[in-house]
């Protein structure tokens, strides 16, 4: 049989013949790429049931020959058939500290290295299971003090979750609020790194998703990474850095740290591309999109034994493209027995109960973005994984470091927000189907054209200063400036010593903030009471912070629509008068009045968005950012002009950001418990708890302590 004839993907069974030739043809070196033939023996492993029992030895060894120890031991054992050779290979593929945990080749290699202590940056494919390197990392129980760098807060509780069984050995802090013990894991966001005061010098750095150093990811967070990191690895620790899809790394860099790049496409799971078939009926942009959702939805019915998750562009296509779904899977007859997650009654009180959010989820339908609250994106990955969610329609949040047991991916978007999904973005979203130990072959329906292949070459401003702004350059020593760079690097360096200390902790618009600095100047001396404020500001006092913010820190390339400068203090005074549950109502009745012909239904789902979308990105995020901005400016300017005292909006910030709760109570909601539950119980919690003794108060309360909380409330403490 000549094996280059065939497609691969489509073979079902193996008789003798088929199978010997088949283990002959990759055994051929310089006929087949080692990259083809560990996919036919994923593809055998696949079909394993159906192989041509005779010829199983052939395959074991064959098998053993590619590196995939974890999947060799699962049929070894299965058969009882362990040699002498292969336990012994395999025994050194084991991990040392780590129980029941077998390395594939490739992750034995990285796990020797760092056991030799050698600076890493890998670039390797999502199911090549580089997060369990972390925990490895961690199992040696040699270094003091670990951190690791997430890109945001909802990962934060996700690794803390999955790294709860070091804390025998470490002390797990997520939160600037915590407090030191003589061994800890720092689980953090850029943006905390620099917040974090007195934090210790780090033994061991990991960097999770590290392509968002580059300034030409369009992420507004990748200045604050590239400070954060600097600062880090100036006590020279030892580091790893992962992510996925990277080329090369800019020059120098690997010189610079004693690093080694590990570059590799190895992977024990298959992709198999099905770009689907999309030969119209009718005419028109809205035809036709209604005939490619019929086609998704034909796919996902037929495909409803796999775990399958669908990408759209935003969180309203993803919301709206879920419900209608369900709407055909209801008019065909098609829908299960409705199930009753312990989430739905925390819905229902809190939020509506008329939401169709609730209506999705009943019926084994998930979705996952930006602005659903940090504890419903966790539970709705945490069911999704645990077979409880059929399908799960995702932004490109779900691209981030998430980690789920789909084995479909339904590339249906082929934008990410507004702008086209590149090369790069596609193969991370592409690279979440399949799961190691779990599938075999992930498959990737594509709907749209691939994007053009191109290299992805990494910048990294703070090092290679190609494309350097001036909130990195600012922070830098004048000796790790490059020439070209030197006047700019100085006349920024030029100014009041003190508020450039300020402005470069800051690491936020270095323009902007001298510009506020300015507008500070000038009202401190006609209308101080502006800036003089603490607690809560008046409505005069937040005009003119928000103001002050919006035209002078928001970035260009920034999206803000729909909101404005007027609207955003209209909308913090709501959030902080109201509960979620009464911002929503108020949202229903002013969309009503706006919008008599829409139906009920439309309302609520919309009411919900706007206020989540209100809270997740302005009021828990960007405005307490700008809040600790201007707060750091305007103490040291009031203590300049001689004033008596300064403001301090330290608690407002933190009373936007914690959803209204107690600043010590910031940790719980940054490990996921809902702000419902610390409203329920904070009476019982004496005042001065904070840290560890906070969550082991709360982990130890007595059933008639809980008794007014509900099941899913119950659940997130169970988590802590």
């Amino acid at each position: 049989m000549d094996w280059n004839q065939v497609d691969i993907s489509n073979i079902e069974s193996l008789n003798f013949e088929e199978s010997f030739s088949l283990a002959k043809y990759i055994s051929q070196k310089d006929v087949v790429t080692e990259e083809i033939a560990n996919n036919i023996i994923i593809k055998v492993l696949d079909i394993w049931e159906n192989v041509d029992d005779s010829t199983k030895d052939l395959w074991v060894d064959l098998i053993e020959s590619a590196g995939f120890y974890p999947y060799l031991l699962r049929i070894i054992e299965a058969n009882n058939q362990l040699d002498t050779t292969s336990e012994i290979r395999s025994a050194y593929h084991s991990s040392k500290k780590l129980e029941n945990i077998t390395f594939h080749k490739e992750q034995k290699i990285l796990a020797n290295l760092i056991a030799e202590e050698k600076n890493l940056i890998v670039s390797a494919p999502t199911s090549f299971g580089k997060s369990l390197l972390i925990q490895e990392i961690i199992s040696l129980n040699k270094y003091k003090n670990i951190l690791i760098i997430q890109p945001t807060l909802a990962l934060i509780n996700e690794t803390r979750v999955s790294l709860r069984k070091f804390s025998n050995n470490y002390n797990i802090i997520v939160n600037t609020s915590q407090e030191m013990e003589s061994k800890n894991i720092f689980i953090l966001t850029a943006e905390r790194v620099l917040e974090y005061e007195g934090l210790p010098e780090i033994d061991y750095c990991i960097l999770d998703e590290f392509y968002k150093l580059s300034s030409f990811r369009d992420d507004e967070r990748s200045d604050v990474l590239n400070i954060a990191l600097r600062k880090v690895l100036k006590s020279d620790p030892i580091f790893y850095f992962i992510g996925p899809n990277i080329d090369n790394i800019p020059e120098g860099f690997k010189e610079r740290y004693n690093a080694i790049f590990f570059k590799t496409q190895y992977s024990l799971v298959n992709t198999e591309i099905v770009k689907v078939d999309l030969e119209y009926q009718t005419t028109g942009v809205r035809r036709q999109a209604k005939e490619k959702e019929q086609k998704l939805f034909e796919l996902l019915y037929t495909q409803r034994h796999e775990q399958s998750i669908v990408y759209v562009s935003s969180p309203q296509r993803a919301y709206n493209l879920a419900v209608k779904y369900y709407d055909y899977l209801n008019e065909n007859g098609l829908v299960k027995e409705e199930q009753c997650l312990p989430v739905s009654e925390w819905i229902q009180e809190n939020l509506s109960e008329d939401w169709g959010f609730n209506n999705l989820i009943k019926n084994y339908i998930g979705v996952h973005s930006g602005i659903i609250p940090k504890h419903l994106v966790h539970s709705m990955i945490e069911y999704f994984n645990e077979g409880k969610l059929d399908v799960l329609f995702c932004t490109s949040t779900i691209i981030e470091g998430v980690n789920t047991s789909a084995k479909n991916v339904f590339i249906f978007d082929n934008k990410k927000g507004p702008n086209l999904l590149d090369f790069f973005d596609f193969s991370n979203i592409k690279g979440r189907a399949g799961r190691m130990l779990k599938h075999y072959t992930g498959k990737v329906y594509i709907f749209n054209s691939v994007p053009q292949r191109e290299d992805i070459n990494l910048d990294i401003p703070y090092h290679d200063q190609k494309y350097i702004n001036d909130e990195i350059l600012v922070n830098l020593d004048r000796d790790e400036v490059h020439t070209s760079h030197l006047e700019r690097y100085d006349e920024l360096h030029d100014y009041n010593e003190e508020l450039l200390k300020v402005i470069k902790k800051n690491a936020v618009s270095v323009a902007g903030q001298k510009e506020i600095i300015k507008q500070l100047r000038q009202k401190l001396k006609s209308n101080p009471e502006l800036i003089v404020w603490d607690k809560f500001p008046n409505k005069y006092q937040l005009n003119f912070l928000i103001s002050l913010s919006w035209n002078y820190l928001l970035k260009p390339t920034e999206t803000t629509r729909p909101m404005t400068i007027n609207k955003l203090p209209v909308t913090i005074r709501k959030h902080i008068s109201n509960s979620l549950y009464v911002l929503i109502m108020e949202e229903q009745k002013y969309l009503k009045q706006q919008n008599p012909k829409w139906t009920e239904k439309r309302v609520i789902d919309t009411a919900i968005e706007n206020v989540f979308r209100e809270k997740r990105h302005w009021i828990s995020y960007k405005v307490p950012k700008w809040l600790n901005v201007v707060n750091l400016l305007q103490k040291v300017l009031c203590k300049n002009e001689g004033l008596a005292t300064s403001g301090d909006y330290s608690f407002f910030a933190s009373y936007l950001e914690n959803e209204g709760v107690e600043e010590r109570f910031s940790l719980l909601i940054d490990m996921g418990i809902p702000s419902s539950v610390i409203n329920k119980i904070d009476h019982l919690i004496p005042d001065d708890l904070k840290g560890q003794e906070l969550i082991y108060f709360i982990k130890n309360l007595k059933r008639d302590d809980v008794s007014s909380l509900m099941a899913y409330e119950i659940d997130k403490i169970g988590q802590l």
